[in-house]
């Protein structure tokens, strides 16, 4: 273990306004990518005893990376502990948000919290307004106008922040 102490980016002073807590309807998914989601899922069941609630392959069309305009695959298991939704990601070759921190941390490791939001844009500015941009967006394969947004929150916490809007009224 290194003696050096841990840098990192200054911040700004907080801006007036709303925080990202103040506008989110509560912390909802724990994310980790993952290089292998078959070995996960066996190992949710050895140590938890728990069989995932869904696994899929979910096509994001026309998402925007990193500036870029991309279509991209992951593979997905959900499971619910404890009253969060624990989501494993295994990304499918990128570029993307999950291939970049699989290429980043080859084991994988904790890759997102994610907060429900009902107002998309003005969590966008938000965070925006406190020095955070966006990594990662587009519409969610759940569709019905759902949105997420990956914010670039790894220089400061070590892992992305991610939203996901409903539309109100749903």
């Amino acid at each position: 273990m290194s003696d050096m102490p841990l840098r990192t980016p200054s911040l700004p002073s907080p801006p007036a306004g709303p925080t990202l807590i103040e506008l989110a309807g509560g912390l909802d998914q724990i994310g980790i990518v993952v290089p292998d989601l078959d070995a996960v899922e066996a190992a949710m069941r050895l140590l938890f005893g728990l069989e995932p609630r869904l696994r899929s392959e979910n096509d994001y069309r026309g998402a925007t990376w990193r500036g870029r305009l991309i279509d991209t695959t992951v593979g997905a298991l959900f499971y619910d502990m404890l009253g969060l939704e624990l989501e494993f990601l295994s990304p499918r070759g990128g570029p993307d948000v999950w291939q970049e921190f699989l290429d980043e941390n080859r084991g994988g490791g904790l890759h997102h919290i994610r907060f429900a939001v009902e107002d998309h844009d003005a969590v966008v500015e938000a965070m925006r307004a406190r020095g955070v941009e966006i990594r990662q967006s587009g519409d969610s394969v759940r569709g019905g106008g759902v949105r997420y947004a990956y914010f670039d929150t790894v220089p400061h916490l070590g892992f992305l922040v991610e939203i996901l809007s409903t539309p109100r009224g749903r």
